[in-house]
């Protein structure tokens, strides 16, 4: 599986080939002014987590918009589904329109209940964890393969392994030990990031809000990642 062709709408591409070289640095120098228990408190008149929601044509139907958690301000950004880079493009242009302490990310064609994004968020809002992960929990059910089929799961699990040995590749050639989740131990992807949260200070340094992009930042300056397991939603954000 690991050696098949990736269908690159669906997390296809290596999203962490082309890391700049100078990230390591620059994320460090960021991460270095940073308390590790930091709280994020927005602002007064900001939300407590800006969600950007990756959809095609920059359109999310109103029912999305309606599931947010309270606090929760949407950010839809274009998604090029065709494009090897549409991902980090929308992820990168809907960061720039953000203002709270937190963000959250979705890809629109992950199924991911836009609801879940709290639960994925609460971690980072808290200060336990500067990175968080999502990790699908479909189920088998008719309406759960309808949303994330047997094949897109299959073609997923494949890139969350090539994302790791990536991650895994970037450490050695670094000389530093690999990523590491908010306990300390090695990490290993369970999904293609279909979400994630983050600490929006963080992204300062990083160029880039990819999936890919962050996970290579995360590995790169001990950020303290976790894993979340979220609900898939009743449908796609650009359904």
């Amino acid at each position: 599986m690991d050696d098949a062709p990736l269908d690159r709408h669906l997390w296809a591409h290596d999203v962490l080939s082309d890391v700049p070289s100078g990230l390591v640095e620059s994320v460090r120098d960021a991460a270095r002014d940073l308390e590790p228990t930091f709280a994020c408190s927005p602002p007064p008149g900001t939300a407590r987590v800006d969600a950007v929601l990756a959809a095609a044509r920059g359109r999310a139907p109103a029912w999305v918009l309606e599931r947010l958690p309270e606090g929760y301000r949407g950010v839809v950004a274009p998604l090029d589904a065709h494009a090897p880079d549409g991902l980090e493009a929308a992820c990168t242009s809907g960061l720039e329109r953000t203002t709270a302490p937190v963000v959250a990310m979705l890809d629109g064609r992950s199924g991911v209940d836009p609801r879940e994004l709290e639960r994925l968020a609460e971690p980072v809002v808290r200060g336990s964890a500067d990175l968080v992960v999502a990790v699908r929990r479909a189920g088998w059910g008719a309406a759960a393969l309808l949303r994330w089929p047997l094949h897109r799961r299959a073609l997923d699990a494949a890139v969350a392994r090539r994302m790791d040995r990536r991650l895994a590749e970037l450490a050695e050639a670094d000389g530093r030990p690999g990523p590491r989740d908010a306990a300390g131990r090695p990490l290993r992807l369970a999904d293609a990031v279909p979400a994630l949260a983050v600490r929006r200070q963080l992204l300062s340094a990083v160029d880039g809000a990819g999936p890919g992009t962050v996970l290579a930042a995360a590995a790169a300056g001990g950020w303290r990642v976790a894993q979340v397991q979220v609900r898939c939603g009743p449908g796609l954000l650009h359904r």
